[in-house]
Order: C-alpha cells, then structure tokens, then sequence
C-alpha cells in the first residue's frame, strides 16, 4: 500500500478511535511534522511541544478529515503549519509594544541569511531603521514570525498586492544594501 493511501487509511482508524493507528500515525510523519515545526519555530522544546498538540489536535479532530478533500498528510501538515504559526503570532503579540529590530530577533525564514557576521548584521540593522514603518513591520510578520502574503495583508488590513509590494520593497532595500549602494 502507498504512504498516502496508509496515512489516509490510519487517520481513518484514528477517527474511530484505534489508539494504535495514532501510535502507526505518529510513527511514520511525526519527524517530518517535527521539522517543519522546528524550521518555524527555531526553538526545540516549542516545536517538541507543539508536536504534541499536533497529534492531541488529530486524536480530537481525525473524525474531520475527509479523503475525498484532500490526503492525509496534506491535513496534517497544514494542522502542523496552523499550529506553529498561532504559536508564532502569540510570541509576536508577547513582544509588540517593544521597539526591537528584526535584526534582534531570530529569524525562522532564510530570508535574511547571513546575520551572524557582524558587519552584515549591522548593515541590515542600519537598513532596517531606514524602512517605512510598514514595510518594516511587514518583513518582520513574514519572515519572523511565518506569515504567508496573504495572512500579511489580512493582519494589516491592506490588499495582498501591498503587502507582496512591502515585502519586495523592503527585502530589495536590504540587499541593496548589502550590495554596498546604501538604503534606496
């Protein structure tokens, strides 16, 4: 039987209440739930934590799941995604009101890879003071803390084209910047 068909299948079990089709379940896709959380989250015992709650979400939610809309692992993934990005944007809310820089944060996206050399580090910080507060705030949701475009636009209430148009606006000024020509 193919991964998909069994995956489907277990969450069919899974439904119905079989506690060892969640143990088969958790067998074959929690390491790769594990690491997408992990890449999104960047700390260890939160993406270890919001497995968990991934997998209580599927022993309340399996009855939810329709084959006929989807696979099972596309379901389950996304659940994970959902997942890390509440988590995200609860950690967001926890820091709004401070003034930190992106720079400041760790960033979840390789976006803005390179960070950790100092001169490059102060150069996207400077860069960043020179960004409109929007534009600013926009890379900060998406490649801090996950938000796709769309989600962007529907937090800052303004459409999807704006927020793709901020992001590109502010991810060109960086690398300008890194370019050596200087803020735009």
């Amino acid at each position: 039987m193919s991964e998909p068909a069994s995956l489907n299948m277990l969450l069919e079990r899974v439904a119905e209440g079989d506690k060892p089709a969640l143990k088969s379940l958790y067998g074959q896709v929690a390491a790769r739930l594990f690491a997408v959380l992990l890449r999104m989250v960047n700390r260890r015992e939160v993406a270890e934590d919001l497995l968990q709650d991934v997998f209580v979400t599927v022993w309340r939610k399996a009855h939810q799941f329709d084959a006929r809309r989807g696979s099972a692992e596309a379901w389950l993934f996304s659940m994970t995604r959902r997942k890390a990005i509440d988590r995200l944007r609860i950690s967001y809310r926890e820091v709004v009101g401070r003034d930190e820089d992106i720079a400041m944060l760790e960033p979840y996206s390789d976006g803005y890879g390179g960070w950790h050399d100092t001169e490059t580090h102060m150069t996207i910080r400077a860069c960043l003071k020179t960004l409109r507060p929007d534009v600013h705030r926009a890379l900060q949701l998406c490649y801090t803390y996950g938000l796709t475009h769309e989600e962007l636009a529907a937090e800052m209430k303004v459409p999807v084209g704006t927020a793709k148009s901020w992001v590109r606006r502010g991810l060109a000024q960086i690398r300008d910047s890194l370019n050596g020509h200087g803020p735009t």
